[in-house]
């Protein structure tokens, strides 16, 4: 399998492409431009989970708009029809998970924007509140990670509610949110997730700017994690930025989340205590870390920098 463009590594290019957005560095772009066209545009090679398969399509998406490129879209699209056409159920389609509104969900509303056809919104809107509705804990407003998460119970009888799944759903929202037209009728409701969410992990962030690898019971694995955190930081920071979120309410979370997150890049530039590739609460260890780590981190670092703006 060809791990160039599977899941981790395309998280780190929605990262790169956030950061060149802010910044406007063209030698981001170039690198994302160079990686997308190595790879003919083709949607990714990661076979367990259907919805990995669109994370670089993303990337290729965001250089289209750029570019304008008919090329780009051919692959992705013939994949996203297909999908369409089978007419199925979200989790009969493998879309039983969470990271799957991040990974997935926002291809749709970017194709739908390429194309002028509201037929990828349609399927995005449908898939992604299947998803939601299933997982979502009324009384935390937070996410399992899957069905069997709402099964289990932490080390000191807690529920189970990840952090970097939670993650992953509140970041497929500003990427959502960008391509969606505001007079779609799914548009509020996202904005409702997105300020649930964010009250809600408001609550939970600990003293030192961190989350826990489990929302839900902080003791249970209290060692930092880095990803989830990122991902809070740049969904709250779009937020702000967007006025969407208060700005006195929401600026103190992520400016201590930041500072928290700055501490975690090492003297070689790897952003630390990133959970390992998982799909539950775990022990993390300082040098853990991987791209979709840094993916996290370039979205967070991206908002803020646009927040001094």
């Amino acid at each position: 399998m060809n791990v160039d463009r599977n899941w981790k590594r395309s998280t780190f290019y929605t990262g790169l492409m956030a950061f060149f957005n802010a910044t406007q560095d063209k030698e981001l772009l170039t690198k994302a431009e160079n990686w997308a066209g190595k790879h003919g545009y083709r949607v990714g090679t990661d076979w367990f989970y259907p919805p990995n398969k669109l994370a670089c399509t993303q990337t290729y998406l965001e250089i289209y708009f750029i570019t304008k490129n008919e090329d780009i879209l051919t692959n992705a699209k013939e994949y996203m029809d297909s999908e369409i056409e089978e007419n199925k159920s979200a989790f009969e389609q493998g879309w039983d998970y969470i990271d799957a509104l991040y990974v997935g969900a926002p291809a749709y509303a970017m194709m739908s924007k390429a194309t002028g056809d509201n037929k990828y919104i349609q399927y995005m809107n449908k898939v992604f509140w299947e998803v939601a509705d299933s997982l979502w804990d009324e009384n935390d407003n937070l996410f399992y990670r899957d069905l069997d998460a709402k099964q289990l119970k932490s080390n000191n009888g807690k529920k189970v509610l990840w952090s970097r799944g939670n993650g992953w759903a509140i970041a497929s929202i500003p990427r959502i949110l960008k391509y969606l037209p505001a007079d779609n009728s799914y548009y509020s409701k996202y904005i409702v997730l997105l300020e649930l969410m964010a009250e809600s992990l408001a609550k939970r962030q600990d003293n030192d700017g961190f989350w826990r690898s489990n929302l839900a019971d902080a003791d249970d694995f209290s060692m930092p994690e880095s990803s989830g955190t990122a991902f809070f930081t740049y969904a709250i920071g779009w937020g702000i930025n967007n006025d969407i979120l208060s700005k006195e309410k929401y600026l103190p979370v992520v400016e201590k989340a930041w500072k928290a997150l700055y501490t975690t890049v090492d003297e070689d530039g790897k952003v630390c205590w990133g959970q390992t590739v998982n799909h539950r609460p775990a022990p993390i260890h300082k040098d853990d870390s991987g791209e979709y780590v840094a993916g996290a981190f370039l979205l967070a670092g991206s908002e803020m920098l646009l927040l001094q703006q």
